[in-house]
């Protein structure tokens, strides 16, 4: 008699599970792939269509300011211009001419400054180019003193200065002369 093995030792449908597990895992990494490669197309295109859209946009703006109903505008702005570097050359002149010459009250100030005490001034002219100061001092040593001060300022500036001395008993007349 033969033996009859009621134990089924292999499965009939185990090869039909396994080829549609296989089918859904390769379709499942099919679509995976192809989401990655539509976002990263997407990424990298995307920009450049939005740049380009700015771009035509722009294009449009620049199109529309050179119709005829801006022109006044831009007459009027090339006008501005002209007068905004002619006023900006004025300027340019007139604070040359400031830095060349000196004020009145900062001369003022300046010889009063330097005077040490003991030293008296008579008069000064004073004019865009030139100064003279006049007085007396009761030494020649507080006389070389007004003349270091003046020196050391460097506010006159211009080569030696013209000076005058005469020395009595005890005081010293001086006039001195600064040009520029």
């Amino acid at each position: 008699m033969k033996d009859i093995n009621f134990l089924v030792e292999e499965n009939p449908f185990e090869n039909e599970l396994q080829k549609e597990e296989k089918e859904r895992v390769s379709t499942v990494k099919i679509i995976v792939t192809i989401i990655i490669v539509a976002t990263c197309i997407f990424i990298l295109f995307v920009p450049g269509i939005y740049v380009k859209s700015l771009e035509a946009k722009a294009l449009a703006i620049e199109d529309s300011l050179t119709e005829a109903r801006f022109k006044e505008v831009r007459t009027v702005k090339a006008q501005l211009s002209d007068v905004t570097n002619k006023v900006s050359r004025k300027k340019a002149i007139l604070n040359g001419i400031d830095s060349k010459n000196l004020s009145a009250s900062q001369a003022l100030l300046t010889v009063k400054n330097t005077l040490p005490s003991g030293c008296y001034i008579k008069t000064i002219n004073f004019n865009s180019n030139s100064i003279s100061i006049s007085g007396v001092a009761e030494s020649t040593f507080v006389f070389s003193d007004l003349l270091s001060n003046i020196d050391r300022l460097k506010l006159f500036d211009g080569g030696s200065p013209g000076l005058s001395v005469q020395e009595t008993q005890s005081e010293v007349e001086f006039s001195i002369t600064y040009s520029r």
